[in-house]
């Protein structure tokens, strides 16, 4: 079969199919800030191309994707909608290659309701936004199999002498692509163990040596590059257990049907899916070899991955992006089989009405988590964006910025471009102790303030020596979360106040003993500083929160801290026992300079409920 009777199709039909695709990726692309990886990719694609060579081989992906993007970087601009427009691409590009598949495989009606989900898909579309290499690997596998179905075809076919001239266009054309698989992220290559297995079955004996060759030398060019990053990959994640296969299973229908961004509320929709896939197996007795493809595709990196994952948990559902054409086909298959069997019952009206309800079915159940995704902050990526603004607004030049989690420096800087110091902790992966704690050290000698940047701290830092030594010599002045991505104030110091007898019981479980607290005249950019020293009278049973005030002479609050007690939640806390609590006020930059009132108290965050004092007062006056 000749490529050009390959790609027969309704022109118009596919140019709208890819029209819908690419606007539905383009739709707010650039509305979310960058997040962590996409700051990596971009600031890796910006190098010289050596260079991404270089860096590639130290990281946990190979070289091609970044060597693309590099390209398409100096062409389009480096904002965050030019970066991920080369993600959209590919992912209208997967839209039109998956239906043309579909019919090639299914026929009419198969290719568009596969290329219907495909366009509307919202794991598809999540990955179509994002600076990184899935939307382009997606689009290896579609090709993958395009140039592996053609490949059989020719090679298995009756007439030689009519496909001699064509059959190693094929054979070219799939090792190119393969190649490109391997050289973009390594998981590919279960996609290709895929074609490869299939391949010795569909085709003839006469055919089979060259394509074991074929698939040895692809071997040793996908042995030779991960050679190259083994250290890493060898430590990529430091957690030492299982995954269970039955919620891989469950999330991969999941993310599949509805993509990331779903709510609770949205698994009705899956009996639709359920019903497409089911019915899908009808298409076995139309079209064996097809469905036996389309499953090999879905199925292969399944099972790898879940066998990955019996150890540590490497299952992460972007691996199995690739994957996601096949499930799309197999949705237009099922189609299919409902549409012929009533057609045959009800005629073709019925026929007709099924395959509408089914796209009707995929378009609807793809609204909501759509629209959480563009819309609803708890389903967006981490707002490096916002944490930037946040700092630049209140950071004073010798301030310091803490980056736990070196990696973050190129979005970070991507989004900040002040003149504080920036401290990458820690300097070496496992962290040193010792080195770490001296870093601090030197921190806290020159800076009275620093913002410590949080990203999974539980890998930068498993043993938590950085939080620990601030929880012993900072004072947390304020938190909040970007996302993922915690934003932590601290001031560092003294409270430049000697500590001095209390003696005040919070209701029946705490005594405040001693206390100290910074000037209470303070200026715009200020902090104020408090120490306090606790005893338990009675085990609290509950986690308290304590709440500091700095009240102007009408008791309106200018500045507020609310947080833990302390480290250790205090429902550990042991009768007899003393703890002690470190806290910083941060005052608005506009605060005019004055005396102001400071005030505390220990609350329920779950009720508000305050603690009272023996006086019946719910707060403490700090002189």
């Amino acid at each position: 079969m000749r490529y050009t009777t390959y790609l027969t199709s309704p022109v118009l039909g596919l140019a709208a199919l890819f029209t819908l695709a690419l606007a539905v990726r383009l739709y707010r692309i650039g509305d979310q800030s960058f997040w962590y990886d996409e700051g990596l990719t971009v600031a890796l694609a910006l190098r010289p191309l050596d260079d991404i060579a270089r860096a590639a081989a130290a990281d946990v992906h190979p070289p091609l994707y970044y060597w693309l993007l590099h390209g398409w970087l100096q062409i389009a601009g480096t904002t965050e909608a030019a970066a991920r427009a080369f993600s959209a691409l590919c992912g209208a590009m997967t839209v039109v290659l998956t239906a043309l598949l579909g019919r090639r495989w299914f026929g009419a009606s198969a290719g568009w309701i596969a290329g219907v989900a495909a366009a509307i898909a919202p794991f598809a579309i999540h990955y179509s936004q994002e600076t990184r290499m899935y939307a382009l690997a997606m689009l290896l596998a579609v090709c993958l199999w395009v140039a592996f179905d053609m490949l059989v075809r020719d090679a298995n076919a009756a007439d030689q002498a009519e496909t001699t001239s064509s059959r190693w266009q094929w054979w070219l054309l799939y090792a190119a692509v393969a190649l490109a698989a391997l050289s973009t992220h390594y998981f590919m290559v279960t996609f290709v163990t895929a074609t490869a297995l299939v391949g010795t079955l569909l085709l003839r004996r006469r055919a089979r040596p060259a394509w074991i060759a074929g698939h040895l030398a692809l071997a040793g060019f996908f042995i030779a590059i991960v050679w190259n990053s083994r250290e890493r990959l060898a430590v990529w994640t430091f957690a030492k257990q299982p995954t269970d296969p039955f919620f891989i299973l469950a999330d991969v229908l999941r993310v599949f049907s509805l993509g990331p961004a779903a709510s609770d509320a949205s698994w009705f929709w899956l009996v639709g899916f359920l019903a497409l896939l089911v019915a899908s197996v009808a298409a076995w007795r139309m079209a064996p070899a097809a469905t036996g493809m389309a499953l090999s595709w879905l199925l292969v990196p399944l099972v790898a991955i879940i066998a990955l994952s019996l150890n540590q948990p490497y299952y992460k559902p972007r691996f199995l992006l690739p994957a996601l054409p096949a499930f799309h086909l197999l949705l237009g298959a099922g189609s299919a089989a409902l549409a012929g069997y009533t057609t045959g019952q009800f005629g073709l009206r019925a026929g007709a009405g099924t395959t509408l309800l089914a796209a009707a079915w995929l378009i609807a159940a793809a609204v909501s988590p759509l629209r959480n995704a563009w819309f609803d902050p708890v389903f967006q990526r981490d707002d490096y964006r916002g944490l930037a603004q946040a700092i630049a607004a209140t950071a004073r030049p010798d301030d310091a910025i803490l980056l736990i989690g070196p990696g973050q420096i190129d979005v970070f800087d991507y989004y900040f471009h002040g003149p504080q110091t920036r401290y990458l902790l820690p300097r070496f992966r496992p962290l040193d102790p010792v080195v770490t704690r001296a870093d601090l050290a030197q921190m806290e000698q020159r800076h009275r303030r620093v913002y410590g940047v949080f990203y999974v701290p539980y890998e930068a830092d498993p043993e938590g020596v950085v939080s620990d030594w601030l929880a012993e010599r900072a004072f947390r002045a304020e938190s909040r979360w970007y996302g993922g991505v915690e934003l932590v104030v601290y001031e560092l110091g003294d409270t430049g106040a000697p500590l001095r007898d209390a003696d005040i019981r919070f209701g029946d479980t705490l005594v405040l003993e001693r206390v100290a607290a910074s000037s209470r005249h303070v200026v715009g950019g200020d902090a104020v500083r408090i120490e306090l020293h606790w005893r338990v009278v009675a085990p609290p049973a509950r986690d308290l929160f304590m709440f500091v005030h700095v009240l102007d002479i009408h008791n309106h609050i200018i500045a507020q801290h609310d947080g833990p007690l302390a480290r250790v939640p205090t429902s550990l806390w042991q009768p007899g026992e003393r703890y002690r609590s470190r806290a910083a006020v941060l005052v608005p930059p506009d605060t005019p300079p004055a005396t102001y009132r400071l005030v505390i108290g220990v609350y329920d965050p779950r009720t508000s409920e305050r603690l009272r004092l023996e006086d019946g007062q719910d707060m403490l006056d700090i002189e």
